[in-house]
């Protein structure tokens, strides 16, 4: 078993991305923000962090930036894994605004985050997020603790927050065949 603490990366800052017209993954380059980089400054000296002996991130600038200031103040090294990406909203890359992620997003709520094989949705399914998240951490479970900065969708597929602050930490005991629970109501209402 291996204790994760799972991070969420710092407030991005799209202005440059959107300038730019970027799109897909494009979007993805995006910086933090001044408060972004004072959030992961914060968050690096966490307690939380202490006897954690690396830093596995999401290849997006957002999560890389963020595990950048952490590996600084903690000095760790940084091991870069591709399946703890965000959640994808368009599957063939190519949105281009908020408003079509928001749209996908507001679906994949409504969806319950699933749909079957004969739907024609555009966004990642969440067993598909969860799956491939588990299965791209399965590598470091001879680790006794590592840190994962990521993204707040593939934080919720290991433990369930409604609402997960940038740079907000979520502790979970990793194991192999680590299971995802599915679907879960907002647990506030």
């Amino acid at each position: 078993m291996t204790k994760l603490i799972l991070i969420r990366h710092g407030e991005p800052d799209y202005s440059l991305v959107t300038e730019r017209s970027f799109k897909g993954h494009g979007i993805d380059l995006a910086q933090l923000t001044p408060k972004g980089i004072d959030q992961a400054m914060n968050v690096a000296k966490d307690k939380r962090l202490q006897g954690a002996s690396l830093i596995v991130s999401s290849p997006y600038t957002r999560a890389l930036q963020t595990a950048a200031i952490i590996s600084k103040e903690r000095s760790l090294d940084i091991s870069i894994e591709v399946d703890i990406h965000e959640w994808v909203p368009d599957l063939a890359f190519n949105n281009v605004s908020d408003e079509e992620v928001k749209i996908a997003s507001d679906e994949c709520t409504c969806c319950k985050g699933e749909y079957t094989n004969e739907d024609k949705k555009s966004w990642e399914k969440l067993s598909v997020v969860a799956s491939r998240s588990f299965k791209g951490l399965e590598k470091y479970l001879g680790y006794e603790k590592i840190i994962v900065v990521t993204h707040g969708v593939v934080m919720r597929q290991f433990k369930y927050h409604n609402e997960i602050p940038y740079c907000g930490i979520i502790e979970v005991d990793f194991y192999k065949d680590f299971k995802w629970c599915g679907w879960v109501e907002n647990i506030d209402k």
